[in-house]
């Protein structure tokens, strides 16, 4: 009797009005999933048409991954003050409206500008999202149901980007990259309410909200400088001015934080070797992944001559691998601990960029086939013994920062990774004066690549040995 209660229970189905949340969010999660890569497989046309660069290509990405990192940290704050669903429907607008202007975007600077506006909604859908499904579907299978369909949205929304982003640039053009995006948006907005409406969490002081804008602008206008750092001029009295404003806006989020008695990071999630060491191999991850899609979409469409399609279906490889490598990473942390697998990953990652990095002659399809993987496996190992390394053991207060903090840290690691790639890409350019740079210029990028793993190695070294068993918990 008990068994036969529990399995109608397991197969209740969703009403329709958690139907119509679930497309919602989940269709909201999976726009912000697929701007993190449908972008990828368009960079050479919109370059082209837009007469960018290789100096200035990669502000395509990293312009969308500084302001999406560092709006991860504020947007916790933000979601206590003013609800989740409020916060989440200013996210979706933002996307939505940034995407139609990146859409019809006449120029570089435009474009850019847009990406920064497509940053931050996409920080805050992404932040809200989940929590409103839990609340839209309430306790018991249906939402553990749910909640695995969440995690394969998020696990290949990036391969869905690149393939998806390499056909509508051939068939359609790049602008319908951004343009799908609109009509999902519209339709999302438009059941926004139908989703449960949160109470506040509690009013706060008034300078929270000021407080917390003035850090997380120091933040990201510090990354922006010294991404901007590694571009030909970057070392100019630009620099000094914008340090000086970030200085300036760090002081003042401070005063206004010690005013308000809250901070908006407390040193307690940081304190530990665990935690900082976490944070280092996210940050390397992120350099290595985002540097290496815009390595292969520069090389395999410039140089070995591949259609949008064909790169996106190239790069499949990469992100696929990760999603493998993730999967069992988590799996031997509970037995080995977050040190070995991180360590473990990282090294297997450095060795697949020194092996395209050894290369002098044009790299094939087939060997970047066989060699992305590796590059893969490794970091998707690598970033979820760290992502858990950043959470095991935090508070419950702690626990939406320490999340943050490990997004940003990706995020931002990113950001640095496309600028120095691209670095090393227009110095080969200069020194070599070949009518093909990204190709003269690969070896050296993908050696500047594994390079940063070794980094990530020394950050590796201060995770715990013990397993997490909360890994089984995750999703």
């Amino acid at each position: 009797m008990d068994n036969s209660s529990a399995a109608s229970a397991s197969a209740t189905p969703l009403g329709g009005r958690q139907r119509l949340a679930l497309g919602a969010l989940g269709a909201s999660f999976l726009m912000a999933a697929l701007d993190s890569t449908i972008i990828y497989p368009a960079i050479p046309s919109i370059a082209q048409a837009l007469r960018l660069s290789t100096a200035s290509t990669h502000w395509l990405m990293s312009a969308f991954l500084i302001t999406f990192g560092g709006v991860l940290l504020l947007s916790s704050r933000l979601a206590e003050l003013f609800g989740r669903r409020r916060l989440f429907t200013t996210g979706l607008a933002m996307v939505t409206a940034a995407s139609l202007l990146s859409a019809t975007a006449w120029t570089g600077e435009v474009l850019v500008s847009a990406r920064i506006v497509q940053g931050v909604g996409a920080a805050l859908v992404a932040t809200t999202a989940l929590p409103l499904l839990a609340m839209a579907l309430g306790p018991g299978p249906a939402r553990s149901r749910a909640l695995g369909f969440w995690t394969l949205i998020g696990a290949f929304g990036g391969t869905a980007g690149l393939l998806l982003g390499g056909l509508l640039t051939d068939n359609l053009g790049w602008r319908w990259v951004f343009l799908l995006n609109v009509p999902i948006g519209i339709v999302a907005v438009l059941l926004v309410p139908i989703l449960p409406k949160d109470r506040c969490g509690r009013s706060g002081h008034p300078l929270e909200v000021a407080s917390a804008t003035c850090l997380i602008s120091a933040l990201a206008l510090i990354g922006w400088t010294i991404i901007a750092a590694l571009g030909p001029g970057g070392l100019t009295g630009g620099v000094l001015l914008r340090l000086t404003g970030a200085s300036v806006l760090l002081l003042l989020g401070l005063a206004l934080e010690a005013r308000t008695g809250r901070r908006l990071i407390r040193p307690g999630p940081l304190l530990s070797g665990n935690r900082v060491g976490s944070l280092g191999v996210l940050f390397i991850a992120g350099t290595v992944i985002e540097g290496v899609l815009l390595l292969i979409t520069l090389y395999g469409q410039e140089v070995l001559g591949l259609s949008a399609t064909r790169f996106g279906a190239l790069m499949t490889a990469l992100t696929l691998s990760s999603v493998i490598g993730s999967y069992l990473g988590q799996a031997v942390v509970l037995r080995h601990g977050l040190r070995l697998v991180a360590l473990a990953g990282l090294s297997l990652t450095g060795a697949g960029l020194l092996a395209l990095a050894m290369v002098d002659s044009p790299l094939s399809t087939v060997y970047l086939l066989s060699v992305l993987p590796l590059v893969g496996v490794g970091a998707g190992a690598a970033f979820v013994a760290a992502q858990i390394g950043v959470t095991l053991d935090a508070t419950e207060a702690d626990s939406a920062a320490a999340s943050g903090l490990s997004d940003a840290s990706f995020s931002m690691g990113g950001a640095l990774g496309l600028a120095a790639v691209s670095a090393v890409l227009v110095a080969q350019q200069s020194l070599s004066q070949l009518p093909a740079p990204v190709g003269a210029g690969l070896p050296t990028a993908f050696a500047v690549a594994a390079g940063l793993t070794v980094a990530g190695l020394v950050a590796a070294l201060l995770l715990g040995q013990r397993g997490a068993p909360v890994v089984g918990q995750g999703g």
